[in-house]
């Protein structure tokens, strides 16, 4: 999502890094200007290449603000995340006092506070866009005075999505991650009964269909014995279906779950180290090379731009 975001912000600048210098009113001027050496001179890319257009428009300033917009949508989400996961009730990562506050009533709650307001900063920056295009709706062209309502929206907004940012990257680089919570948690619920039907499939050539519902019964034996699917003997498989065999038993933990989605942007722990270590050299400029992968303790990229 981040990185969808880096490049419509990217590509919103290759809009608005021109320079409106010489634009005059609306027609230019008869002046013998030379706009591309003012432009050059201040670091744009270019003059604006209509006059009347460079004084009557502010898309330059709504497609940034859409941009934002998505941004901090993005972070909402992410910072709900964080305030799940830190709860009591899930317990998958712990926030620093840096990011928490205690509770005014209650001595042992920790409120994670700079998630819940990185989480409402969409409202700001959501607002700032639909206030622009409100005002801009209904002018002609040429300039006109309610243009001034553009900078209070846009200042505050890019404030806003800068501070969420810093708030988000300083949340995730001091947490603390509980991966046996996390992981006693993935396996509940019967979580690789798809891996059970996807195995039925590609060892024993059954329909989907079909394994779809033998997978439903073997789910229902298990309920019944009060055990997980990896609690389930060769017996158990065998009762439910006499062609089940017990390799059966290799695809059952969540680790063996995690590491079969093999494909190109999979969760398999070898992708998400190359993607990490892609990442590293993006954001470093140095090159990383993906880590080797630990030993099993248990049994174009699509980024919106970003090259």
């Amino acid at each position: 999502m981040l990185g969808s975001d880096a490049g419509r912000l990217l590509d919103a600048r290759k809009r608005l890094n021109e320079s409106p210098l010489g634009s005059a009113a609306l027609a230019g001027t008869p002046y013998p200007i030379d706009r591309h050496m003012t432009e050059a001179t201040l670091g744009f890319d270019r003059p604006t290449a209509n006059s009347l257009d460079a004084v009557s428009d502010r898309d330059f300033i709504l497609e940034t603000l859409a941009a934002a917009t998505i941004c901090a949508m993005h972070l909402s989400r992410f910072a709900e995340e964080m305030v799940i996961w830190s709860s009591a009730q899930f317990g998958f990562v712990r926030l620093s006092d840096k990011f928490t506050t205690g509770s005014s009533i209650m001595p042992q709650k920790r409120n994670p506070d700079a998630a819940e307001l990185v989480r409402a900063k969409i409202g700001r920056i959501l607002g700032a866009l639909t206030s622009l295009v409100v005002v801009m709706k209904g002018l002609p062209l040429a300039y006109s005075k309610d243009m001034q309502e553009d900078k209070e929206v846009a200042f505050d907004a890019l404030d806003s999505l800068s501070l969420s940012l810093a708030a988000m990257t300083g949340m995730v680089g001091d947490m603390n991650a509980n991966r046996e919570r996390m992981r006693v948690s993935a396996a509940a619920g019967f979580s690789t009964a798809t891996d059970i039907a996807d195995w039925l499939v590609r060892e024993i050539n059954i329909p989907f269909r079909d394994a779809h519902h033998i997978t439903g019964q073997i789910v229902a034996l298990a309920e019944q014995k009060g055990c997980g699917l990896e609690g389930l003997t060769i017996e158990d498989f065998k009762f439910i279906d006499m062609r089940i065999d017990s390799r059966i038993h290799k695809v059952l933990t969540v680790e063996a779950s995690v590491a079969a989605r093999q494909s190109y942007g999979g969760t398999a722990p070898a992708n998400v180290l190359i993607q990490a270590a892609r990442w590293k050299t993006l954001l470093t400029g140095q090159p990383h090379e993906p880590r080797p992968l630990g030993k099993k303790k248990h049994g174009g990229h699509g980024d919106g731009g970003v090259e």
